[in-house]
């Protein structure tokens, strides 16, 4: 879910979800449940019907390896990587087109689409270019139901694999890296009822508030990168993991306020974005940053990470939304991105 449009992005520029991002951010199924197709509005049940007319008949191409991570974004490699990856796009389409009209094709797809990465990927445990693949395990709640015995158990070993992985990585650094991997092994831990991948997840988190997130509200990325994009997008998949907990253990909205020993929270670090996201400030980024990739993206001419270059308030949105599920503060009422206002009508 990024902007509403039903155009196909111009594959020049490199972007993951270059078909329909505008839905490629989930919900945790239990959190749509309270959620009655009827209320959906319709610019987004037309904009997924248009959608669905595109791809519905199209078939998983999936990879043995994604080259992502660390690579600039004309980097054949990764170009490559993206076309593969526009997979989790049509997967995401798919998965939003059953939660609410609830049909067996899109249902059909999903199985296809999640049982052919299942059966080609190999996880290496980089959670930059694993947590695109968070739309298969969406899909497994809706799956599980409609699969036979042995395609169930190769997909919870996949996906307990790729948990292992991540989980074995030493090299993680304590910024938005961690929390896609929080995020990642916390939601194949809360769908697959596996208690200790549950357990390593909250422990990480709560070890991520007290080491990554300050009490001005600030961040590990903030103060590494200088850039308020990285800071939304380390919140956005904690976020997104805190949901799922909230849903299926009840914890998920104490741990959003929550405060460490010297103040930081996940809630203070969500009203750190408020003001750039609101529109209030501008936030210029890159200035200082001390990571060599940043520097070589911007002697590579890429735009959107020049230093000064000022951050756009609706980049926020959608972590904006996905906070607002726990304080109606957050909700941006000028954002018409399919994720808010799915997320406005939640209980």
């Amino acid at each position: 879910m990024m902007l509403i449009s039903t155009v196909l992005y111009a594959f020049i520029f490199l972007q993951v979800g270059a078909i329909y991002p505008d839905f490629g951010t989930l919900l945790h199924p239990k959190a749509l449940k309270s959620l009655d197709s009827s209320e959906v509005p319709v610019s987004i049940r037309k904009e997924l019907q248009a959608a669905l007319a595109d791809i519905g008949e199209d078939e998983p191409d999936p990879l043995l390896e994604i080259h992502y991570e660390g690579l600039l974004d004309n980097n054949p490699s990764r170009i490559e990587t993206v076309r593969h990856l526009e997979d989790m796009d049509k997967l995401a389409l798919f998965y939003w087109h059953h939660a609410f009209f609830g049909d067996g094709h899109s249902l059909q797809k999903m199985m296809d689409f999640s049982l052919a990465w299942a059966d080609k990927f190999q996880p290496t445990g980089n959670p930059i270019n694993e947590n695109k693949l968070l739309p298969v395990v969406y899909a497994y709640v809706y799956l599980k139901p409609h699969m036979e015995s042995r395609q169930q158990n190769m997909m919870e070993a996949w996906l307990r694999k790729m948990a292992k992985a991540e989980i074995g990585n030493d090299r993680v650094p304590l910024n938005n890296w961690e929390t896609k991997r929080i995020n990642l092994v916390g939601s194949i831990g809360l769908l697959l009822e596996d208690d200790k991948l549950v357990s390593w997840a909250e422990e990480k988190a709560a070890y991520y508030v007290e080491k990554a997130l300050f009490a001005d509200g600030s961040s590990a990325d903030i103060r590494q990168r200088d850039a308020l994009s990285y800071h939304v997008s380390g919140l956005k998949p904690l976020l997104q993991f805190l949901i799922t907990l909230e849903h299926e253990a009840g914890r998920g909205k104490d741990f959003f306020y929550r405060e460490s020993a010297d103040g930081a929270s996940v809630a203070r670090s969500m009203d750190y974005v408020l003001p750039y996201a609101k529109g209030e400030k501008i936030y210029r980024q890159w200035q200082n940053s001390k990571v060599k990739l940043d520097q070589e993206r911007a002697a590579a001419g890429l735009e959107k990470y020049q230093p000064g270059v000022a951050y756009k308030p609706e980049k926020a949105y959608e972590t904006m939304a996905l906070a607002a599920y726990f304080d109606d503060k957050y909700r941006m009422d000028q954002c018409d991105l399919p994720l808010c206002q799915i997320a406005a009508l939640l209980e």
